[in-house]
């Protein structure tokens, strides 16, 4: 029998590795060739002295970039450590929510913890910035909640700063937040707190110096609002039923937090019903995350916070209309109509996490997906693709082969120190490209700006890319990226002067299935392409 003062950290544990065996199979995932490849290859840019919104084109606060560059300065850059930073977020964002649910008890606290690492098990494993936002945000809320301490104000100001560096975007949502806390603090508390902030914005003030204050407000703020938003956007309308039904699940538990803490806070419940409050306000201010792009990671992602709070805010209210009740009766109800309700509303997110623990138990065999035709499963393997000791999964075999050949052509025939570009295969359509090549290929140096292409900025009338493409000494068109189309302004074409230096300047040196690998005419006689013997 566990002892009560063990129960806490026996549960917390539990849940976490819960969440851990759910999730490792995940290490072997395919990835996403942008989105990850940008974890992989800014933070080693850093390393190299290359500074982001200077050198390289980026839309997030610099936060992220710095975690991960330690983690590679330390330990290599490698997928595995990237994907174990991201297995780290996902735990602190689990503790957090833990951590505020266990005020009131460890039934509710557990019931939180458990859905939420439900819901994590939905997510992918690569480190985004969006959730190193949220970990480090509840995180914070969890320390400000014991306002007379000092040092726990300063850390949650640290941690609040940080989650700031990471989103800028996600500003409103912690001064909502942490208002409720920041006011019930001691003046001691309230200058350890904004001191905790402004050193952990130091980067952002460093960064204005070293690239430009016009240029980081740019970046963070003018691009990702007035040109972007408008270029990514997908309407409510074009998702599937099952999305939106998160999405409603969403408002309604962020409504229910919402009066939960309100009401915890009117009755007296000084610090525990404002952290309630704080962290309601907190999972209502990821909305516009959903809004921005209405697919199903940005909406799972905004639903964390507030649908793994509703137990807690349920259990809050009941108890509130029902004080006849045990409280341990009320917490057990709240806990299981919530998770039942989830399930019953969401099974296909909620089913990443219980394969994942089965394929981790080996209760069911994970696949590698041979035929284009077939689905991926939650859990199944990706197709590793190796180089230069580096190596990327990817979902589908001919993919795979096909860059593999193209990897081991490009090393063959360029030089160490020459300028690779990637791209998609029409560079007036830059809806996406492939970033990890940069990572697989470190010996050569990229020659754009845009290593992440974004509509309406790469395509853009006044863009860099035309110059940046005549510079490069080697081309890697993908047309892969040239099938997508999306109901907004990412469709539309830009700038055709790219193009016109790839005809004019560029000779097409090979092709592997979507790749064409093309050199710059100044190369000519500098080494012949491979002949078929």
């Amino acid at each position: 029998m566990i002892q009560n003062g063990r129960l806490k950290p026996f549960l917390a544990i539990l849940v976490a590795g819960l969440l851990v065996a759910a999730l490792w199979p995940a290490f072997q995932s395919p990835g996403t060739p942008e989105d990850e490849g940008i974890a992989l290859v800014y933070p080693e840019m850093f390393l190299k002295g290359r500074l982001p919104y200077r050198d390289f084109e980026t839309i997030y606060g610099p936060g992220n970039l710095l975690v991960l560059s330690a983690a590679y300065s330390a330990f290599g850059p490698n997928i595995f450590v990237e994907r174990a930073i991201g297995l780290v977020y996902r735990l602190l964002i689990l503790l957090g929510i833990f951590g505020i649910a266990q005020r009131w008890g460890n039934i509710v606290a557990f019931g939180c913890a458990l859905l939420t690492a439900v819901l994590l098990g939905g997510t992918e494993l690569f480190a985004n910035t969006w959730i190193a936002a949220l970990a480090f945000a509840l995180s914070a809320l969890w320390l400000a909640a014991k306002s007379e301490s000092r040092w726990r104000c300063f850390a949650a100001g640290a941690l609040a700063g940080a989650a700031l560096l990471c989103r800028c975007d996600l500003g409103p949502a912690l001064i909502a937040a942490f208002l409720p806390l920041f006011l019930i603090m001691e003046r001691k508390g309230r200058k350890g707190f904004l001191l905790g902030i402004a050193l952990a914005l130091l980067p952002l003030v460093w960064l204005a110096i070293a690239v430009g204050p016009a240029q980081l407000v740019h970046s963070l703020f003018l691009f990702p609002v007035f040109h972007l938003g408008s270029a990514a956007y997908l309407p409510i309308s074009t998702a599937p039923a099952d999305l939106r039904y998160v999405f409603y699940l969403f408002i309604v538990a962020s409504v229910l937090n919402v009066s939960a803490g309100f009401l915890a806070s009117r009755r007296g419940e000084r610090e525990r019903g404002r952290l309630l409050l704080g962290a309601a306000l907190l999972g209502l201010g990821c909305i516009h995350y959903a809004l921005s792009r209405f697919d199903g990671g940005h909406v799972i992602n905004t639903a964390l916070i507030s649908i793994g709070l509703l137990p807690l805010s349920l259990f809050v209210l009941l108890s509130a209309i029902t004080r006849k009740l045990a409280l341990s009766f009320t917490a057990v109800a709240s806990t299981l109509i919530v998770f039942v309700g989830v399930q019953f509303l969401l099974p296909r997110y909620t089913r990443y996490f219980y394969r994942g623990i089965r394929v981790e138990m080996r209760l069911d065999q994970p696949r590698q997906v041979a035929n284009t035709a077939d689905l991926l499963e939650p859990g199944d393997k990706g197709i590793f693709v190796k180089q230069n000791g580096r190596s990327f999964p990817l979902g589908r075999m001919q993919t795979a082969e096909a860059t593999s050949q193209m990897l081991r052509e490009i090393e063959r025939a360029s030089t160490p120190g020459q300028l690779l570009l990637v791209g998609p295969g029409d560079l007036r359509r830059t809806v996406g490209c492939d970033t990890y090549i940069y990572h697989m290929l470190p010996q050569l140096r990229p020659a754009t700006y845009y290593l992440e292409m974004n509509p309406g900025s790469t395509n853009a009338p006044g863009s860099r890319l035309a110059g940046d493409v005549e510079r490069a000494d080697w081309l890697v068109l993908d047309r892969g990226w040239d099938s997508i189309n999306e109901p907004n302004q990412s469709s539309e074409f830009g700038s055709d002067a790219p193009n016109k230096v790839v005809q004019a300047k560029f000779d097409l040196w090979a092709e592997y299935g979507p790749y064409m690998i093309l050199r710059n005419r100044r190369l000519r006689n500098f080494v012949q392409p491979l002949r078929p013997q």
